[in-house]
């Protein structure tokens, strides 16, 4: 399997493949963080159960615990939500353009008016 990335470029372009596979150093690097801030969000991500890792590829063991070594979109959107820096604040907003679109807001405020005017 193609393992790929998430890229933002310098001008805010986002360009994210269908199947996302990123190591921690990998979204370390895509939102200009620390390593070991990317690893200790990504650690407490996993054990609050709002993202985890994939499996089916090769892990590391930390101790008595597995950990993967590859994390798909669902791990690195929440890395996003977690850290702040400026390519952080690039994707959140990519991400909100993608789940609200305008058309469902018009939709929305052209009931309202007719009901208020009624």
């Amino acid at each position: 399997m193609k393992k790929t990335i998430i890229t933002i470029t310098d001008n805010g372009t986002v360009t994210v493949s269908d199947k996302v596979k990123m190591n921690i150093s990998e979204i370390a690097d895509l939102f200009g963080i620390f390593h070991q801030t990317a690893k200790r969000c990504v650690r407490a991500i996993e054990e609050s159960g709002i993202a985890g890792g994939d499996y089916s590829m090769c892990g590391t063991t930390e101790g008595l615990k597995v950990c993967p070594d590859y994390y798909g979109l669902d791990m690195v959107v929440a890395v996003a939500f977690r850290v702040q820096s400026a390519k952080a604040e690039i994707f959140r907003r990519w991400i909100m353009k993608k789940v609200i679109r305008n058309d469902m807001m018009a939709t929305l405020v052209v009931p309202l008016q007719n009901a208020l005017l009624n």
